[in-house]
């Protein structure tokens, strides 16, 4: 009896940090994770955008990840972005292998201009190899 009960004050303890954890992440990001406050697509390559500290943008791209090639990261200023989370869905229901939307979530930080640098290449042909690039440059007030 003793050891059931330990073990609903195991989970509970759990329950309660994990509920901590994501409360502190929402709080962080100006609170709702799920709606950021700026959202870019392939289409806005090039553009330039503003946010205000602590504001979230959420970088959306298509990739190919069944044939190898991903979207990277390049040389991301830890003074002005922090990465809150990569996700990847599906770009098309039904489709097993086809492309996926990736899904990169920053929290901008400090003030000034930065710029978000992405490559699309195969990880073991290096970044010499990318077909893809993508850019934007972001005023943080």
């Amino acid at each position: 009896m003793k050891e059931k009960r330990n073990g609903r004050v195991l989970v509970g303890k759990v329950m309660f940090l994990l509920f901590i954890a994501f409360g502190a992440q929402t709080w962080a990001s100006g609170g709702n994770m799920d709606k950021p406050d700026l959202v870019v697509r392939k289409q806005d390559s090039g553009k330039e955008f503003s946010l205000k500290s602590g504001q979230v943008i959420q970088i959306q791209l298509e990739a190919m990840g069944g044939a190898g090639y991903w979207w990277y990261v390049q040389n991301l200023d830890p003074r002005y972005f922090e990465l809150l989370s990569e996700n990847t869905r599906p770009a098309s229901e039904g489709r097993v292998g086809g492309p996926v939307l990736a899904l990169w979530t920053f929290q901008a930080k400090g003030t000034g201009d930065a710029e978000i640098k992405m490559d699309y290449f195969r990880s073991w042909e290096g970044v010499a190899s990318a077909s893809e690039h993508f850019r934007v440059k972001i005023h943080i007030e």
